[in-house]
């Protein structure tokens, strides 16, 4: 695989457009804000919040931004892969899908910004490695043939319940009731289809919360922990090294690198 760039698109207001052309390569994106239009010929496609979109090397298209929901988005443009390494678009143009495990994806690609940005000593490898993972975990998502309806709808559930308490301690007991299951069988299925324990989620859920805080907030370190259910900040460094790879304070140094690319950028994806 060679990586010719990962990009992290800012929300701003304004617009942003791609003229029509032709691909140099594969392009894999991760919508985090907002509304991204795509058009391929006649088919046109609106990318929002917490959905991707896989469209291969030589595909004929041009992008804006929704004017009334400015876009955030990460985006990966790689080449020189096998094809069972990437979504499979049978015949169609691109691939738009919505992931189950969003803020997982999220996070990943955070990390393959900020280690491409960053560029430290073996970073190329270490990309690669992030990228196939964010491959299989899509091309996993895409196969859905592994998993029941009724385990991924299951999993699902237990997803939502979890985003929407993520700052609050997690119950296992409370979590089972609130789905009607057992708490052995909550755990089972959700690993199985997610590939992680619903207190693993949890703690993905609140450092990828704890980054958008960092580079968005002027909250101090002591506080995003508190905020997210840290009593100890020393654990909420532990957990945030172990998730992202360095502590938040090393994320707060990349912002300003963030900040250098998205100005200098002329094209998006």
């Amino acid at each position: 695989m060679k990586i010719d760039n990962i990009a992290f698109q800012p929300g701003m207001n304004g617009s942003w457009t791609v003229p029509l052309h032709k691909t140099v390569h594969h392009i894999l994106l991760l919508v985090t804000k907002g509304v991204a239009i795509y058009r391929f010929g006649d088919q046109t496609v609106r990318v929002h919040k917490g959905e991707g979109l896989f469209f291969p090397q030589g595909s004929l298209r041009s992008a804006e931004s929704d004017l009334k929901d400015p876009t955030q988005m990460y985006s990966a443009h790689f080449r020189d892969i096998p094809d069972e390494e990437v979504p499979d678009c049978s015949g169609e143009r691109f691939i738009h899908f919505r992931p189950l495990g969003y803020d997982y994806l999220k996070q990943r690609f955070s990390m393959l910004n900020e280690c491409w940005l960053g560029k430290m000593p073996s970073y190329e490898l270490i990309a690669r490695g992030i990228l196939y993972e964010i491959l299989g975990i899509v091309l996993r998502e895409l196969s859905g043939s592994s998993h029941s309806s009724s385990r991924r709808s299951l999993a699902l559930r237990i997803h939502q319940y979890i985003v929407q308490r993520y700052r609050e301690p997690l119950k296992l007991n409370e979590l089972a009731q609130a789905v009607d299951r057992s708490p052995t069988y909550v755990s089972t299925v959700f690993r199985e289809v997610t590939g992680r324990t619903p207190v693993e989620y949890m703690h993905e859920v609140r450092i990828s919360a704890a980054r958008e805080l960092l580079l968005t907030n002027s909250m101090t370190i002591s506080e995003i922990s508190e905020s997210l259910g840290y009593c100890d900040p020393t654990y909420f460094n532990h957990m945030y090294k172990k998730i992202v790879g360095h502590p938040p304070s090393h994320t707060l140094k990349l912002q300003h690198l963030n900040e250098a690319a998205a100005k200098a950028a002329i094209r998006m994806p």
